[in-house]
């Protein structure tokens, strides 16, 4: 056995692959599968345990997957797969150069390796309002993430990411918080992560980490739960005595609010909810984003047909697989969004905003899937006032 298959059983030993029953119910659960894709997380399973020679289909099917996690939520025996898939593209990105198929021929992940040089001089916070209050050096900062490149590269689609982090820190403002803007910071390197570019993944870790550390900070907040669950989960990993609070916006929205004084501003709107897949399943936030929404007088939320654990993904991840399939998966959620009278969609992940926007405006639906579209902490910072009480 050489040293490839040798670290193959390890992944399948770490993610507890041998407890598979063959049952099925994380296929007939996968978005993929159901949208047409000829993809099976229970023959990739059994392929990886029984019949690894059948390399073409291996490779194939591990770039397939959406990493979604809903599998798991279904799976009997508790399989780990989406980071069983983790771990399988960085072992084939290392040791076959295989990156599997990447939307928009790769050039978000090209943007995301140009941020490993050091050297890189960015101008990243020009959309700063002057009347917010931000610092350059302290103990809090906020993480913006790639929302100031990703309306510069979707503005066919007029998506509107930058309003998710200009809302963000006035929440942060209103809480009496002047973050830390950081002028230099890299992309969390989610999706280099998650296609399987270790390297570049580790470099702006420790690039990020520099930065924090340079500008004396102790706790970062960030609103994006991708970049929640990477810099909070896979940083540490990289880092050395990591020593960083991360904290997710809504979570101290949530404590703060519990002490008082806060109130909202009545907002007369059906709402329904996205729960992000790296929000929901990956980070086990379900409830918060739901009380906050209670809060607010006259919203009334309506569930959609698939929500919380079984919730459908926005149809991609870490911009990869961006198919016909993908496009199937997106047109499924916004019916079942619409189907409940909602008039707003809420989001909590600049992605989904970015996919499921996409997908509306697709001429070939004629208007059909047309909806407004707005994140979380925005509906949040537009209704929060103090009470007095």
């Amino acid at each position: 056995m050489d040293d490839f298959d040798k670290r193959i059983d390890e992944i399948i030993r770490k993610h507890s692959l041998h407890q598979c029953l063959e049952c099925g119910k994380c296929s007939a659960s996968c978005p993929r599968l159901i949208a047409g894709k000829e993809y099976s997380p229970r023959l990739l399973a059994h392929k990886l345990i029984a019949e690894r020679e059948d390399e073409t289909f291996i490779e194939s099917s591990v770039w397939e997957c959406l990493t979604c996690g809903l599998c798991e939520e279904r799976c009997p025996s508790g399989v780990d797969i989406s980071h069983l898939i983790l771990e399988m593209r960085t072992l084939l990105a290392k040791s076959k150069g295989l990156r599997g198929y990447r939307a928009h021929d790769g050039a978000l992940h090209s943007w995301m390796r140009m941020m490993t040089s050091p050297e890189l001089q960015q101008e990243r916070l020009g959309w700063v309002d002057p009347r917010v209050k931000t610092a350059t050096h302290g103990p809090i900062a906020f993480f913006t993430g790639c929302a100031p490149y990703f309306d510069v590269f979707f503005s066919g689609i007029e998506v509107d990411t930058l309003s998710i982090i200009r809302d963000s820190v006035r929440l942060l403002n209103f809480l009496s918080i002047e973050p830390v803007l950081l002028a230099n910071e890299r992309c969390c390197g989610h999706d280099l992560l998650w296609t399987g570019d270790q390297e570049n993944f580790e470099t702006l870790c420790r690039l990020n980490y520099e930065e924090f550390k340079a500008a004396g900070v102790e706790e970062v907040v960030v609103t994006c739960p991708e970049c929640y669950h990477t810099l909070g989960t896979y940083m540490p990993k990289v880092i050395s005595g990591f020593d960083i609070k991360v904290t997710l916006l809504i979570h101290l929205l949530e404590r703060e609010i519990k002490k008082g004084g806060v109130a909202f501003k009545p907002f007369k709107r059906k709402l329904t909810f996205q729960d992000p897949c790296r929000l929901g399943r990956i980070s086990g936030c379900y409830d918060t984003p739901r009380t906050l929404l209670s809060l607010i007088p006259q919203a009334r939320l309506r569930e959609m047909e698939n929500s919380k654990h079984s919730a459908l993904c926005c149809g991609n991840n870490a911009f990869i697989n961006c198919d016909a399939y993908s496009k199937r998966v997106q047109v499924q959620r916004l019916k079942e969004a619409k189907s409940t009278g909602a008039e707003t969609l809420i989001t909590a992940c600049p992605k989904c905003m970015i996919h499921l926007t996409c997908t509306m405006r697709d001429p070939y639906s004629r208007g059909s899937l047309k909806l407004e579209i707005r994140d979380l902490v925005s509906v949040l910072a537009d209704h929060i006032e103090w009470s007095g009480k």
